[in-house]
């Protein structure tokens, strides 16, 4: 690994600028992040992270090609990633340890940033927290997406939290049923019950469409109970009471993926996308739980996706 000769701030904005998820980033925000950073050259063949090592540092790359190696914790094969691209996101904001080996493929110049100060940065600016959510939970989706028949169902409650729930519920009963749902696992309740607090529960008949392809988005959905499957081009999945419908295109601005349709009698909780939005910028770690659970849902979309093409090889 070598040092390049000190580049401009300038340099380093515009050189930012080029990168995914920063496109559309204000000069502001780009000029902080550019403080933070280090450049580097890794000569081709050379290790930038060990396996098995926690991910302490992102790569915007600027020209070259890094190799991703097989990963230790899944054996998911791995892959190469060309200028421009980011390394290191997933892997960091799922919160993994046991990480796969990235070594230069070629000539590689980039930008680095501790993970330490992209946190903090992500802090104070929510609009770049905003997009990297963004991104990464269309991610998280379109990867699920692309399994089409092999796509798992949509995790729901666990069997002991299964339960018959009142006709009608307040505010209590629907904090006591929503906090055992996957999509709120560790939330604080005061966050939960600011997203539910104005909503009451919504009855769907077998057969009735929740929403459908190329909506537009406005809200996610809770499932109380009942049961629902996927409406679409991308092959069945279904989704049991306890899943969170819609939560990995909620800040999308594109029409919606896929539709559910109620296989049984039903009731779900609407979430409003404008709300959620909200809370994600008054609560930093209900905001990182977010990416977490985005990323954790790529990474195995991703272990997924190389097992069906392994079966097909």
């Amino acid at each position: 690994m070598a040092r390049l000769p000190l580049v401009s701030p300038l340099d380093r904005i515009l050189f930012l600028k080029a990168q995914p998820y920063l496109e559309n980033q204000p000069p502001g925000l780009l000029t902080a992040l550019a403080s933070y950073t280090q450049e580097r050259m890794y000569p081709a063949g050379s290790t930038i992270r060990k396996a098995d090592q926690p991910v302490s540092r992102i790569l915007f790359l600027g020209r070259g090609r890094v190799e991703i190696g097989e990963d230790p914790a899944t054996g998911l094969r791995g892959n190469l990633i060309d200028a421009p691209g980011i390394v290191g996101l997933a892997h960091h904001f799922a919160g993994i340890d046991r990480t796969p080996p990235v070594e230069a493929a070629s000539d590689t110049l980039c930008l680095e940033i501790s993970t330490t100060d992209l946190d903090q940065i992500l802090e104070d600016h929510f609009s770049l927290l905003l997009e990297f959510a963004r991104r990464n939970a269309e991610q998280a989706h379109a990867s699920h997406l692309q399994l089409g028949a092999a796509r798992p169902p949509e995790e729901g409650f666990a069997q002991h939290a299964q339960r018959d729930t009142p006709i009608q519920l307040d505010l209590v009963q629907r904090l006591a049923q929503a906090r055992h749902a996957p999509f709120f696992a560790g939330t604080n309740l005061s966050v939960i019950g600011q997203l539910l607090r104005l909503e009451t529960p919504r009855r769907i008949a077998v057969g009735e469409a929740l929403w459908k392809q190329g909506d537009r988005i406005d809200s996610m959905a809770l499932v109380l109970d009942g049961r629902f499957r996927t409406e679409g081009r991308y092959g069945v999945t279904l989704a049991p009471s306890g899943a969170m419908l819609g939560a990995w295109e909620i800040l999308s601005e594109e029409p919606r993926a896929e539709g559910w349709v109620a296989e049984s009698p039903s009731r779900v909780l609407s979430i409003r996308k404008d709300l959620f939005t909200d809370l994600l910028e008054d609560h930093f770690d209900f905001a990182l739980a977010y990416l977490r659970r985005s990323s954790l849902k790529t990474l195995e979309a991703w272990q997924l996706l190389a097992e069906k093409n392994a079966a097909r090889d």
